[in-house]
């Protein structure tokens, strides 16, 4: 197949056939278009089959549409999350983990905070202990348990063997409670869905042998923020059959170690596992030469700009406070729309060609408030799976369509007969006098829904909802958010040939189905976390003083975590197709009410001279 717009580097590892290969490729150096054109090649062969893992639906998403929708593509290649291809297994061999039902998934924290506080007050002992603490105090009780837990899944532990290690060697015995309580409710959580087929595959052979027989290749993006989990599923899944692994990545951008993710399992495990052969990717096709040099600088690299070379404009200021760096942002961002175009960006400059980043969201406070007063649109980016409803009835509907898919769902049970103030949600007769009377509708209405007429159901509620009592403002958003429900469900019977009902709140849980046509318009506000894989022709980097970015606990520790905020700063550097403006303030309010003087941060120390 003949490749075009593809460098020497590059068409040398689409061209690449059997083996195991590492790619370390920059950011901006064309991987995605490397991967989908091997990929696409590979397919076209008669043993082609190909399960292509991505660590965003966003990058699945992006894959899929340069992959095509051939008939070879359908049939020949996955391409989805880790949690998306594991959750497609559950789906068909849930009973051999010992679930009578498939299990549905509990995404939201606020469901594995309550379930740690009742796997506590299960317990004597704890539970003395947690009414002991403080507010505070118990926040921070729960969290460690809760991290624990994850800890437990994520590092392929027992919980004795972690405590043995651990200051908080009570919590094990949380584990298993915790455990008993998901599994009473026919729960898993999102560690769950990795950790089960991982153990599925390597506790039943016979499983394993299936789905090594069902693909020849497999390809992982952005594998640098595999942890130990992920790296062990691929490992027990590839056994000794599948011997063509690629995985692509970038060590520079490795910024989750604080889910367990290091760089160490694609360079370190997966070169001695695979005997995998190394090839670097340094070009970049993404970025002007002024952000290229700008992030060469930060991280001691020799990137080279690719096809074109644009100048772009790289720029420091110090802002005398956080209201100065405030004003310096809004001040640019009016430069630059006055221009309406310049020669180095593509198209018309508008809001949506603008990103402001910062470490945390608590940077955002002061441009917020500028924009918000100038009548520039503004959003925040957001980064979790799942939908979120915000309308009052919504949230009703939800808790009512959790516990009519999986009946032994008693959490969200309580947290309904607590919202509507009621005994038993089963009762219509106290439903109907309840605090929302309409919520005996909605249950009427979904008691007789099934995948078959849901859509005729979502209609009745719409209906329901338009001549509910609500204030305009309420009753828009209420429906608005019922509609994306359906557009979703719409998008879900599209993506699957036996759709469910449990199937499609997995898919909901999972972020499969979120394929919105509203998109968020106006300048994006982002953390450099969420940000991750996305790109901005502007970009203003702020609250870059040192204890802010790095952050202050990184510095405490330092070692892994320091250099982790490094790579987090080149991930923002590199976020910046032409433009890329960094700024910091000489103080900053502190939460307990006083000014603290603030230094540059320690990353921009190399860019003294070029600070305005």
């Amino acid at each position: 197949m003949q490749q075009i717009n593809l460098s020497p580097k590059q068409q040398e590892i689409v061209g690449l056939n059997d083996g195991a290969f590492l790619i370390l490729a920059s950011a901006g150096s064309g991987k995605t278009r490397v991967l989908t054109e091997r990929i696409k090649r590979i397919s076209e062969s008669p043993d082609g089959k190909i399960l292509a893992i991505t660590f965003t639906n966003k990058a699945a998403t992006e894959i899929r549409e340069r992959l095509g929708t051939n008939d070879k593509i359908k049939k020949n290649v996955f391409v989805g999350t880790f949690h998306s291809f594991c959750q497609s297994i559950l789906e068909f061999r849930f009973k051999l983990l010992g679930y009578t039902k498939m299990p549905h998934i509990f995404e939201d924290d606020a469901d594995r905070i309550e379930l740690i506080k009742q796997a506590i007050k299960s317990v004597p002992y704890f539970d003395s202990i947690y009414n002991d603490l403080d507010p505070k105090k118990r926040n921070e009780y729960t969290y460690n348990a809760l991290q624990f837990i994850s800890t437990v899944k994520r590092e392929v532990l027992t919980a004795e063997e972690l405590a043995e290690n651990s200051e908080n060697n009570e919590y094990q015995y949380l584990f298993e409670t915790y455990q008993d309580i998901l599994k009473s409710n026919n729960a898993i959580d999102f560690d769950d869905i990795i950790r089960l087929v991982y153990e599925l595959f390597t506790n039943n052979e016979s499983v394993a042998n299936l789905y090594q027989k069902s693909y020849s290749y497999v390809c992982i993006d952005e594998c640098q923020d595999l942890n130990k989990l992920q790296y062990y599923l691929l490992k027990s899944f590839c056994g000794n059959a599948i011997k063509n692994v690629m995985m692509v990545g970038d060590p520079n951008q490795a910024i989750y170690g604080f889910n367990g993710s290091a760089s160490s399992y694609m360079q370190k495990d997966f070169v001695n596992d695979f005997q995998a052969t190394e090839i670097t990717l340094d070009e970049n096709y993404r970025c002007s030469k002024s952000v290229i040099e700008a992030s060469n600088t930060l991280m001691n690299l020799k990137v080279e700009a690719f096809n074109y070379v644009i100048p772009g404009l790289f720029k420091i200021y110090q802002a005398s406070s956080e209201n100065d760096e405030a004003l310096f942002v809004l001040n640019e961002i009016k430069k630059l729309l006055k221009l309406k175009s310049h020669p180095d960006v593509e198209g018309e400059i508008a809001f949506d060609k603008i990103s402001i980043l910062g470490r945390n969201k608590f940077v955002f406070k002061q441009i917020e408030e500028l924009l918000f007063s100038e009548n520039i649109p503004f959003y925040y980016k957001s980064g979790n799976a799942g939908t979120k409803f915000s309308s009052t009835l919504m949230k009703v509907f939800d808790l009512f369509f959790r516990v009519k898919i999986n009946p032994l769902d008693k959490l969200h049970q309580k947290r309904l007969e607590d919202m509507l103030k009621v005994n038993d949600i089963n009762n219509l007769l106290e439903l109907k006098s309840s605090n929302f009377p309409i919520a005996s509708d909605i249950k009427t209405v979904l008691d007789g829904a099934s995948m078959d007429n849901i859509h005729l159901k979502i209609d009745e509620l719409s209906k329901l909802f338009e001549n509910a009592s609500l204030e305009d403002d309420e009753k828009k958003m209420t429906i608005d958010e019922l509609n994306d429900f359906s557009n979703q469900l719409t998008q879900y019977k599209k993506q699957n040939i036996k759709p469910s009902l449990g199937g499609f709140k997995s898919a909901l849980a999972l972020g499969l189905t979120n394929n919105s046509t509203n998109k968020e318009t106006g300048i994006c506000l982002s953390t450099v976390h969420t940000m991750k894989g996305q790109e901005s022709e502007i970009v203003f980097l702020i609250g870059m003083d040192d204890g802010t970015f790095p952050d202050y606990r990184a510095i405490n520790k330092g070692g892994e975590e320091l250099q982790q905020e490094k790579n987090n700063t080149y991930v923002a550097f590199t976020r910046a197709k032409r433009f890329l403006f960094v700024s910091y303030p000489e103080k900053r309010l502190m939460p307990w009410g006083d000014y603290k003087n603030r230094t540059i941060s320690r990353f921009l120390k190399p860019f003294a001279q070029e600070i305005q």
